[in-house]
């Protein structure tokens, strides 16, 4: 690869990203331009010291990190295929467990259990109230230290403290529900100042994309690794376009100065042509006046003269030309390449970061190329959406980390099972839309009944048990003049049915009764 250009490298680096599904993140695009340019690896990870740190911190209790959360680091770690990655990610664990002081357990409280006869209930109420109840307004603050003078009375009853107890929770009611609509609010003006903005460069592809991607985040985000996600895959998407368009502006500016001195170039030679055709004239009336051989040859030696001029200023005049037409078909060259690149990095916020499948606005894009395509050559289009069956109690149960890796993995089992013309699209929090051309309903069940089958034969191992996760779905055949919209919702309206009947059941919109 010694005779690419940096630009080439970028170019090989993204396009190999996307083949292998991985987000573009500082690290992985390091790792592979690295390895396209041939540039010596990093050196091998020293795993003797890497395990020995470890454990080390394994068998440590830190102050601030429970050891559930230890596992859920390790598996995600685990989840890691590359040697390099597991070492890089493992490297920086450790780093950031070895900051974290040793738990004091000599100056652990430690809370005897409740008495049958509630003696401790002052002690509950109160650490209850200190540590669970968060206000700064000073309201809060009077009605809390009302109830602890309460408490610190010695005949103080339960049903004394009562009263001044349901105030404070009223109040913090009052005060959550203020916070949710200014959030709310917030939230509402986000999304209509995105969409203003998008209205305004609706020609620019890769800002409408961005723009897109924070506006679905504003709606459909359900926890902070999703937002995290985005803003470090725009982190670098924002990057390498401000490179590209870097080096598009160099060659833009490159192309302005070559039509200036185009443009001075025949300037000049206008005014050197209007100049010589003045003195030919000249020379032309001065033949007719005279008789004199002596001065008709310095006539005739000065046209000579003038004319080798003309033709010498021509040849030059043409060789500059010449020169600066090539200059201008190779920065033309470079802003088709440079555009390409842009074109390739523009279609990563078409992508879902978590999963690699496309996102809402990839969706809209090829549904519009699909449904020209099936037009034009009267092919079938099918339309299926699935969820996955009480997802939200895997996110409950086991945390978010298990629910991400549950959707990587569906993610991967669909691209694994369907078909390569067929598109698969995360649509919302756990479902996915999937376009398959050249398809009518009945062939897409019989695929999506060897998607669930895989599925059930990968299970997920918790800390307790095995988890086998399902999903239902609805198909539906998209029909010419049909929106994109009203497809899904007939697709999801069989869903629901499926879902209805039991879940673990796929149903065609045409037919309720067809499920597995």
């Amino acid at each position: 690869m010694a005779n690419d250009t940096p630009a080439d490298l970028a170019r090989q680096t993204l396009t190999r990203l996307m083949e292998l599904g991985l987000s573009p993140t500082p690290e992985h695009y390091s790792r592979h331009y690295h390895d396209i340019a041939g540039i010596p690896a990093a050196p091998e990870p020293r795993w003797g010291v890497m395990l020995q740190r470890f454990f080390r911190e394994w068998e440590r209790s830190q102050a601030g990190l429970s050891h559930l959360q230890k596992l859920l680091a390790r598996d995600q770690i685990l989840q890691e295929r590359d040697s390099q990655e597991i070492a890089n990610k493992l490297h920086a664990l450790l780093q950031k467990w070895e900051k974290l002081p040793s738990r004091q357990t000599e100056n652990v409280v430690d809370i005897p259990p409740l008495a049958t006869n509630c003696e401790d209930w002052r002690q509950l109420c109160r650490n209850s109230l200190r540590h669970n109840v968060h206000f700064n307004d000073e309201d809060a603050k009077i009605l809390l230290n009302d109830i602890e003078q309460l408490l610190d009375q010695k005949n103080t009853t339960p049903q004394n403290v009562l009263p001044a107890a349901k105030v404070l929770w009223k109040h913090t009611l009052e005060q959550t529900d203020k916070a949710e609509k200014i959030r709310q609010g917030l939230q509402q003006l986000l999304h209509l100042l995105l969409r203003n903005i998008a209205d305004l460069v609706e020609n620019d592809q890769f800002l409408s994309g961005q723009l897109d991607v924070v506006r679905q985040l504003t709606h459909h985000a359900e926890n902070p690794q999703e937002i995290e996600q985005a803003i470090a895959g725009l982190k670098e998407i924002i990057f390498q376009q401000g490179k590209i368009q870097s080096d598009v502006s160099e060659a833009r500016d490159a192309i302005r100065d070559l039509v200036n001195l185009v443009l001075d170039t025949i300037e000049t030679m206008t005014g050197q042509s209007g100049r010589n055709h003045q003195h030919l004239e000249q020379l032309a009336g001065e033949l007719e006046t005279t008789n004199d051989w002596q001065q008709i040859r310095q006539i005739v030696a000065a046209v000579v003269d003038t004319s080798k001029i003309i033709t010498a200023q021509s040849v030059e005049t043409q060789k500059a030309l010449i020169h600066a037409k090539n200059r201008l078909q190779s920065a033309q060259s470079k802003i088709r390449k440079l555009e390409e690149e842009m074109e390739v990095v523009s279609q990563l916020v078409h992508i879902d970061p978590l999963t690699g499948t496309l996102n809402r606005r990839g969706l809209t894009a090829t549904f519009m190329r699909e449904t020209a395509r099936s037009q034009r050559f009267h092919h079938p289009l099918t339309v299926t959406i699935i969820d996955l069956d009480h997802f939200k109690k895997v996110n409950d149960v086991y945390g978010h980390d298990l629910g991400d890796i549950v959707l990587q993995s569906v993610a991967r089992i669909l691209r694994d099972t369907l078909r390569g013309s067929d598109i698969i699209t995360r649509y919302g929090g756990e479902e996915f839309v999937i376009l398959m051309p050249d398809t009518y309903p009945e062939t897409a069940l019989g695929i999506l009944e060897r998607v669930q089958e895989r599925l059930a034969a990968h299970p997920f191992q918790t800390r307790d048990q095995s988890l086998f996760i399902s999903f239902s779905g609805g198909i539906s055949l998209w029909q010419e003049g049909q929106t994109m919209e009203h497809t899904i919702a007939t697709a999801d309206t069989a869903l629901y049915q499926a879902k209805d009947a039991g879940r673990r059941r796929i149903h065609l919109a045409s037919q309720a009764n067809s499920s597995i």
